[in-house]
């Protein structure tokens, strides 16, 4: 889609059903780097498990000292993909969330870079106002490899005058 194109939208600059193709990337331009001091303070108000506490823990604990809590990835990674994608698209909002997997611990210093693909799009019968786009939302480690990935089953606004 060309810049003209977004611009002659009386002033909704953002992207619509029809601007948006299956396959098409969106990467965040931020990164975010977990440090001790964000990882126990996230933990302390949202998930007080004492391996992400700091806080000694047996021989039996799944992890080799702090890791971020699965939850502070979630969300760090979705304020990335917000500014990426979500905050740039039409979007109306969220169907649910599917597929969350978190593949490897988060230790303080870890950087995670984030990117965000288009996986689907539909049509609904019922209602012309909006489309139904999926997408693969990837926060990645330093060497590239999936951290923290899930699907989001979004709405986005229709275009009445393109016909989508």
């Amino acid at each position: 889609m060309t810049d003209d194109a977004v611009a002659d939208r009386d002033g909704d600059d953002r992207l619509t059903y029809a601007d948006l193709a299956v396959g098409e990337r969106f990467e965040a331009d931020e990164t975010v780097t977990f440090t001790r001091e964000s990882i126990i303070d996230f933990a302390s108000a949202y998930d007080p498990q004492p391996f992400h506490l700091g806080e000694a823990v047996d021989d039996a604990a799944p992890f080799d000292g702090l890791v971020a809590s699965g939850l502070h990835s979630f969300c760090e990674c979705n304020r990335l993909a917000t500014a990426a994608f979500f905050g740039t698209v039409a979007f109306l909002g969220g169907r649910g969330v599917d597929d969350l997997r978190w593949h490897r611990p988060i230790a303080p210093g870890d950087t995670l870079a984030v990117d965000v693909e288009v996986a689907d799009k539909r049509l609904p019968e019922a209602d012309d106002r909006r489309g139904h786009v999926d997408v693969d939302v990837t926060g990645r480690g330093p060497e590239g490899a999936p951290v923290v990935t899930w699907r989001v089953l979004g709405m986005v606004r229709r275009d009445p005058e393109d016909g989508s």
